[in-house]
């Protein structure tokens, strides 16, 4: 195996494990114990902590770096990457909320969870993870803005006579190049 491909396997692996911590955080936070079982509430605020620091950053930091190291490795610059990006700036985001509602849980200022934000709390890393694997696995040319711009005029004629030269073709061992008009 090549430097790329133990990359690879480090950032596949890291970038799962930080999936996992962010959805096992949500899971945690949506639901919150009473506060007066004190016993309930300190264990929670403790699997809340070892899931955020010992598993969800180290695995972060990790899929960022590798990530990184992967774009630099292979030159892939297309905009499907782009939109990958943004959305793993957006887990990044996700994963720093989760860090301040552990911090709020244990200054015991994290009141319980309204009704409303229970399912965008469980939905949000579950969309963000979909979009990512969907980007990188069909790879779909997303429209950017600089593919919306119109080309210059002079542009299109070269377009129209590459259009009009018709690509050699082997028949019979003789190549033949077509030049119309």
């Amino acid at each position: 195996m090549n430097a790329t491909s133990w990359v690879m396997a480090a950032h596949i692996a890291s970038l799962g494990l930080w999936s996992a911590a962010l959805l096992i955080l949500a899971g945690f936070y949506a639901a919150i114990p009473p506060h007066e079982d004190r016993a309930d509430w300190h264990r929670h605020a403790l699997m809340c902590r070892y899931v955020f620091v010992m598993l969800g950053s180290p695995a972060a930091l990790i899929a960022i770096i590798s990530g990184s190291a992967l774009v630099a490795l292979r030159g892939v610059d297309s905009s499907w990457l782009l939109a990958k990006l943004a959305l793993v700036a957006a887990m990044g985001i996700y994963h720093v909320y989760c860090g301040h509602l552990l911090h709020a849980q244990e200054r015991e200022e994290l009141p319980a969870m309204p009704g409303w934000k229970i399912p965008l709390l469980l939905l949000t890393p579950v969309g963000l993870i979909s979009f990512i694997l969907v980007l990188v696995l069909a790879k779909p040319d997303v429209v950017l803005e600089h593919q919306i711009t119109p080309k210059p005029a002079g542009n299109r004629d070269e377009a129209r006579a590459q259009q009009r030269q018709i690509k050699p073709t082997a028949m019979n061992g003789i190549e033949r190049v077509f030049n119309p008009g």
